[in-house]
Order: C-alpha cells, then structure tokens, then sequence
C-alpha cells in the first residue's frame, strides 16, 4: 500500500467548531473523512481482492504413497534419467496393481485418477526436488539423488507401496525426512 502525502493545516477556533459539528452529524470517523465529505470527495477504498487459495484441497490418494511410487521409479537403477511421462506411466502402474485384499489406489479415487493424477504427480515432483530427493538438470528430466537416500529407506519405499493397502483413512504425514 502507498502512503500518500500528508499536509498539516491550521485551523482558527471557529472553523475547528464547525468541523466538530460537521464531523458529528455526518457521522463521518476522522477529521479527513469529515473534510472529504464537505469537498465531495470520494475517498472510499476499494475492495480488497480476496486472496486466492495457494493450494486446492486435495482429496486423491495421499501424497506419501505418491512420493514412494515416484521414487520406487529408479529402484534398481543406479544413473538413469527419467521422463516426466516415465515417471507418470510408473506411478499409475503402482496404483492400478492390485493388494492382496483386491483394492487399488485407482478404484479408491477414480474421478481424482482420471482428473488430476498428472498435475498433482507434477507437484509432488517439485517437492521431492525441493526436499533433496530429486534433480531435474534439464526441463521434463528428472535425476535421483542417490547418495541422499539409504538402503534401508529404499526397502522402506518398497515396504510402503507393496503392503500399505488402499483406504480413505490413511494419513502417513511425511515418509521421509528432508534432505539438506
């Protein structure tokens, strides 16, 4: 917000009595307001905009599950880049395969998987980059970072999306701790 420039003034003892007046059958709040009402000057604000949610509310399955099928796409390779639509063809193979009680990720959320599965894969995508998991050296190539994740977390990964059965009541907060 610009502040706009201020004047002082003076005012005799009769002209200061007439804005009191002025100021109380006007209702107006402030000697400004009262001096903007007798001049006819607009000085209402206009209105805020309201601000727009950052965030969608997502309601798909949940980030967690997503983040271990992303990085589950370079179990058993060391280098190998990835494409955007590589990744993608992955994890939609991780959530179409069936657990043991029958159920799939996509079954549990079909409209969510048809509408928004690309663009929140593309989310998760910036924050596993932003958390240290992953590099993208070039636009649409996606790079793991493999001395930041241990052998232990990566059974962890697979434990997760091989045995973490389809529910709407899963809440896992956060798989992995940020990487510096």
């Amino acid at each position: 917000m610009v502040d706009k420039k201020r004047y002082p003034i003076q005012l005799d003892s009769e002209t200061k009595a007439a804005l009191d007046k002025h100021l109380k059958v006007s209702g107006s709040k402030s000697y400004k307001a009262s001096i903007a009402n007798l001049l006819d000057i607009d000085t209402t604000q206009p209105k805020a905009k309201k601000p727009r949610g950052i965030y969608k509310e997502h309601n798909g399955v949940p980030a967690s599950i997503i983040d271990a099928a992303i990085l589950r796409c370079w179990s058993g390779e060391r280098i190998r880049d990835k494409t955007r639509a590589e990744i993608i063809h992955s994890v939609r193979d991780a959530l179409e395969r069936p657990y043991p009680n029958g159920t799939t990720w996509m079954e549990l959320y079909p409209r969510w998987y048809k509408e928004s599965l690309e663009g929140y894969v593309d989310d998760r995508l910036k924050s596993l980059k932003r958390r240290g998991f992953i590099d993208n050296p070039k636009k649409g190539v996606w790079t793991m970072s493999w001395i930041a994740i241990t052998t232990e977390e990566v059974l962890f990964l697979r434990l997760v999306t091989e045995y973490i059965e389809p529910s709407k009541q899963l809440n896992i907060p956060q798989l992995l701790r940020d990487r510096e």
